[in-house]
């Protein structure tokens, strides 16, 4: 069975995992999903040391708590800039496509009233 001593460096390897596929999205070169995934398996993995910890001593627990907890925040802090990210994406390309849209709306209509007729 495995400890919450092997379990440590998986998760902690996990939290690196995840900052860099967020630097990843923000450069284009990875997708969302991929970063998501990885957050909710250090988010399992964290689950389980949490459940271990009546496996240890008081004082060791306690101090397994904090990790675990400055792990789950720098997970939630990856995860907060990740949804913040994906929602400008988001939103910058419905901008833009909302602006193609009338463009191409607006170049029909001055066709239109230029004495051509708009088949469209």
């Amino acid at each position: 069975m495995t400890s919450i001593v092997e379990l440590f460096p998986k998760c902690r390897k996990l939290a690196y995992d995840s900052r860099q596929l967020l630097s990843q999205l923000q450069n284009d070169q990875r997708s969302a999903s991929e970063l998501f995934l990885s957050l909710d398996e250090l988010s399992r993995q964290l689950d389980i040391m949490g459940d271990m910890l009546h496996r240890e001593t008081p004082a060791q627990r306690q101090v397994w708590t904090m990790k675990i907890k400055e792990l789950r925040e720098d997970a939630a802090s990856v995860r907060r800039q990740g949804l913040y990210y994906t929602q400008m994406t988001s939103a910058a390309s419905r901008h833009e496509k909302d602006r193609e849209e009338l463009l191409a709306l607006r170049q029909r209509r001055k066709k239109t009233s230029n004495g051509t007729v708009d088949h469209s």
